[in-house]
């Protein structure tokens, strides 16, 4: 399953469609995020080996807030804006 959404994010990512904007702290526009991606999420580990990062590392970016996540029952779930923006300002 990780590797379909991976394969998607970079599919929207080349084309851009249903581009939205999203403003950041400073009132500037971040890049367009697909709005296709808009209120789904994946489970931390998931989202480490779409980011090719370890579970902890994604924790560590939950905690500082260069990533947003959900809370579900016990469970962290990271949303897919979120990684889609990271993937784009780490590139």
């Amino acid at each position: 399953m990780a590797r379909d959404i991976a394969a998607a994010i970079d599919y929207y990512a080349a084309h851009d469609y249903d581009a939205v904007d999203h403003e950041v702290d400073g009132g500037a526009a971040e890049e367009p995020v697909p709005a296709v991606f808009e209120g789904l999420s994946v489970p931390v580990r998931t989202a480490a080996s779409l980011l090719g990062l370890t579970p902890w590392t994604v924790a560590h970016l939950i905690e500082r807030g260069e990533l947003r996540s959900e809370r579900g029952g016990q469970y962290r779930y990271v949303t897919l804006t979120s990684i889609f923006s990271y993937r784009r300002l780490t590139r």
